[in-house]
């Protein structure tokens, strides 16, 4: 009997040490800032033990708060800190690679926010091994490829993929019909980001998304009046001064970016501030 109670108070006392210890761990990882210090998935996950998805979903949230703070404040990530940002999302879903979100955000922040196509593209084709049936995955690498990369045969490829999957827009399957043979037009990144603001739940993020799109309509309306001039006089302008001066368009449009918007060689109109907001640069 009197052993049996020692065990018991030997077990309780191990318990509450470890409890203590544990205790202290958790408070330094809450307070610990994770994108100068990330900690690899081989290791967080055993010591998630069976709260890999509440662990995922903490990292997640970190990660959400820090980008949206950096958003709110038009200051810039550090590389250093894009690097360790693109390993948190490879932790979350190397613990939950089944968590969509986590996907959905390697979109939107690392292609469409820091221009880290490649190690989006990676993260979403992880996506595809897990979530098979989910459209959205092989239309954003579609996507990437023939508008960030200019292969328009690999993006092709994965939108003909995502529109045979269910509940794909028929968008998709004609966007992906015609990658051979149009180049890119401002009206595809314009239907994308639509579809983007579907999934967007965070303000900031919104009004970003919504200032890339209000640019690309007002290039795709002004190429839309550089047709216009060539059909009237034969001849592309030279700049889109020379709309203004045959009374085509009232004044050049403001870029909401800050840059001014030009004709390139190909007759495209182009930004000088590359839809990046100057602070961020």
């Amino acid at each position: 009997m009197i052993k049996n109670a020692s065990i018991s108070f030997l077990l309780i006392a191990v318990f509450v040490l470890f409890s203590v210890n544990l205790e202290k761990q958790r408070d330094i990882f809450v307070k610990s800032n994770f994108v100068e210090y990330t900690t690899p998935s081989k290791i967080i996950g055993p010591a998630s033990l069976e709260f890999k998805g509440l662990t995922s979903d903490y990292l997640l949230f970190k990660f959400m708060t820090f980008v949206g703070e950096k958003a709110a404040e038009q200051s810039e990530i550090s590389s250093k800190q894009w690097d360790n940002l693109i390993k948190t999302l490879d932790t979350i879903t190397d613990l939950d690679p089944y968590f969509w979100d986590a996907y959905l955000f390697s979109e939107m922040f690392l292609a469409w926010g820091a221009g880290k196509i490649y190690e989006a593209n990676r993260l979403l084709l992880k996506g595809t091994r897990y979530l098979p049936k989910k459209s959205r995955l092989y239309y954003y690498l579609g996507f990437n490829h023939f508008y960030f990369l200019k292969d328009n045969k690999k993006g092709s490829k994965y939108l003909m993929q995502a529109s045979k999957l269910p509940g794909c827009s028929p968008y998709v399957a004609n966007l992906a019909a015609r990658l051979s043979v149009y180049a890119f037009e401002h009206r595809d990144g314009i239907m994308f980001l639509r579809e983007m603001l579907k999934d967007t739940r965070n303000k900031t993020i919104r009004d970003r998304f919504k200032m890339r799109m209000i640019t690309l309509e007002i290039m795709e309306s002004l190429e839309s009046k550089i047709t216009v001039y060539y059909e009237k006089y034969g001849v592309y302008p030279a700049s889109l001064e020379d709309l203004v001066i045959k009374g085509i368009i009232d004044n050049i449009p403001k870029d909401p970016y800050g840059g001014k918007f030009m004709i390139l060689q190909n007759n495209r109109v182009y930004t000088t501030s590359n839809m990046l907001i100057k602070e961020m640069k």
